[in-house]
């Protein structure tokens, strides 16, 4: 294959400079996983490099590659190659199966300005700060990435520290895309035909000329990264894909390595699956050998759902009220603890088999930690806590964070009077989660305190979707104790789904017949106040079109040796039905709800519990309208 590129290896300058192995070097403090730190700072390019017109979409693949693809990378990349003395490279390419780990992104605006380092620029300076330099710092207005070493991830990725990068950028009023290779390694000396030279362990793959080395450009570009089996960006759209040669796993193998990366994307970036305003920031999908691995939603994961129950509930106002600073805001949520252990992503990120953590963010809407506390008061039971930093203490947070972003070390800050508005809301937060942990009370409908002292042996044995609950919802009725909520599905082939009742789990079995039709339960269901009073809210919608009657069963959930409370003792207390409402509209308050369905709309059930109980949930719809 014929091509202008090849290696060069970069040699120090009468000046000196730094050598590969300290830029290597630099993220060892992190305890993070290697693919979680890829996650994290990865994407955080990716948003940072946003153009604003859209979603970002993020993207990772693996590819094993085929017998056609694989000579042309070794025929490209194996010419003129660092010997494996210094570079691992020729080894990697010799594997009988070569692997490619890439991600992409596009809505964001690529690499562009100068592609030399010593060139200054008015605007854009992308390519140079990701290839070329290393630990620069970067404006921090709405960015998440505060140091230039958070692109060595994608070094320690590839088991030859080897990455091929291919951008197309905005150039003037033109677009122009970019494809250079780029392996750091370590500093070396070797003997050369002008004598001993000195290397800093950095080498570049691409057009040779006035010894450094520049992209290739333009239409050859393009050609090279279709032969290399590179993702195409979309005609006309900026975007980047970086290309990890023979990636490092560990000891998993290759499935299991993609989804640890499902759930790193899920844990560290689920602020950014959240929709604003109909459409969430970013997108994210993961493939492997040409396969999609699901991603599921934030809600659809039992230990991580309660944080964004807390997420939605940030109403606290962290202040410094002497200094008059805002530092951000607060929500914290209390509930029954999922069953189960949460996933090896979460156990990494601190979070262990009981949740009593405060997930810290910046105004950017990145994890950077799950700040753990005292534990709960009551072993059933947990708290979850959300702190968003205000946008005027960003910066502070961001000088306090390390290369990894993964903490807030708010000691290091130099400035005296940042560093004791940090102090102040790590102290504050330190102080919500520490009032979440003991017992609370809330106000009923009937103006008696609900305590969840007294709810702590109900809570023994419960768990909400349980099979064989018909989709049920089991959900405490002290506020703010939540449970995880039903488990909504489709159907799979001809069984009903626990998350849809009628056909599944019909509300009046015996009359139901072949006029049953499909309610879909939507989100977990969650406390609110109508007409200041407390209630329950379960959200559904009726998948099949025509005239429905929709009701439900509530009833009282105890502890397993004693079952669910189907008829009360005399004068105790029972949830009841205020009556439905649809998105947007008022309250229709009857105990049953007649109306269309297949139209999309989004209804609400909503419930007054009775009083130091766990109410079940059970919904059914009917149809009414002509023969069926």
């Amino acid at each position: 294959m014929t091509t202008t590129s090849r290696w060069l290896s970069e040699s120090y300058g009468p000046g000196g400079g730094g050598a590969a192995e300290g830029i290597l070097r630099h993220l060892d403090a992190t305890e993070l996983d290697p693919l979680t730190l890829l996650v994290r700072e990865s994407a955080q390019n990716s948003w940072d490099a946003r153009t604003g017109d859209g979603p970002v979409d993020y993207r990772v693949e693996l590819r094993s590659l085929s017998p056609t693809e694989a000579p042309v990378w070794r025929d490209l990349l194996l010419e003129n190659a660092p010997t494996t003395e210094h570079l691992e490279l020729r080894a990697s390419l010799a594997r009988p199966v070569l692997r490619v780990l890439t991600v992409t992104d596009t809505g964001t605006k690529g690499l562009g300005g100068p592609t030399r380092a010593d060139v200054v620029a008015d605007g854009d300076c992308d390519f140079v700060s990701f290839v070329r330099k290393t630990g620069s710092s970067q404006d921090l207005d709405s960015r998440g990435g505060t140091y230039g070493y958070g692109k060595v991830v994608f070094h320690l990725a590839s088991k030859p520290h080897t990455v091929l990068v291919h951008t197309r950028c905005r150039v003037g009023d033109r677009l122009e895309t970019r494809l250079i290779g780029w392996a750091v390694h370590e500093s070396y000396s070797t003997d050369t035909v002008d004598g001993p030279k000195t290397f800093t362990g950095r080498h570049y793959w691409g057009r040779v000329q006035d010894g450094y080395v520049e992209p290739l450009v333009g239409a050859e570009a393009d050609d090279v990264a279709r032969k290399l089996g590179l993702r195409a960006l979309p005609e006309g759209e900026t975007g980047t894909t970086v290309a990890m040669i023979e990636p490092v796993f560990g000891d998993r193998d290759d499935a299991e390595a993609m989804r640890w990366i499902v759930d790193a994307i899920v844990w560290n970036l689920w602020p950014k699956m959240l929709p604003e305003g109909g459409e969430a920031p970013m997108r994210f999908s993961i493939t492997h050998d040409g396969a999609e691995v699901p991603v599921p939603w934030p809600s659809e994961v039992p230990h991580l759902r309660p944080f964004l129950w807390a997420h939605r509930d940030m109403d606290v106002l962290i202040e410094h009220k002497t200094m008059k600073r805002p530092l951000g805001r607060f929500g914290v949520r209390k509930f029954i603890a999922p069953p189960g252990k949460p996933p090896k992503v979460a156990q990494e990120a601190g979070i262990g088999d009981r949740l009593n953590h405060t997930c810290l963010m910046r105004p950017v809407d990145l994890v950077v930690k799950y700040l753990e506390g005292p534990p709960f008061f009551e072993e059933h039971g947990g708290y979850a806590g959300v702190f968003r930093a205000d946008e005027g203490m960003d910066r502070t947070f961001a000088l306090s964070e390390p290369a990894s972003h993964d903490n807030w070390m708010v000691d290091r800050l130099q400035d005296l009077d940042e560093r004791k508005l940090a102090k102040h809301a790590l102290k504050k937060i330190a102080d919500e989660m520490k009032a979440a942990s003991g017992p609370a009370a809330v106000v009923n409908n009937a103006g008696d305190g609900v305590s969840l002292a007294g709810m702590s042996k109900l809570m023994a044995g419960l768990m909400a979707g349980a099979p064989g609950h018909g989709g049920s919802a089991v959900f405490p009725t002290a506020d703010p104790v939540h449970s995880p909520g039903p488990a909504s599905r489709h159907p799979n082939g001809g069984a009903p789904d626990p998350g849809e009742a009628g056909s599944g789990a019909p509300a009046r079995p015996a009359t139901h017949g072949r006029r049953g039709a499909r309610l879909r339960y939507l989100d977990e269901p969650f406390h609110d106040t109508v007409d200041g009073r407390a209630v329950l809210v379960q959200r559904f919608e009726l998948v099949d079109a025509g005239e429905q009657v929709v009701r439900s069963r509530l009833s009282v959930a105890l502890n397993d040796a004693l079952g669910r409370e189907g008829e009360p003792p005399r004068g105790a207390s029972v949830p009841t039905v205020l009556g439905w409402r649809a998105d947007g509209e008022e309250l229709h308050r009857s105990d049953e709800l007649h109306t269309d369905g297949g139209d999309g709309r989004v209804w609400s059930l909503i419930v007054a519990p009775a009083p130091d109980t766990v109410t079940e949930i059970v919904m059914a719809s009917e149809r009414t309208g002509g023969d069926v």
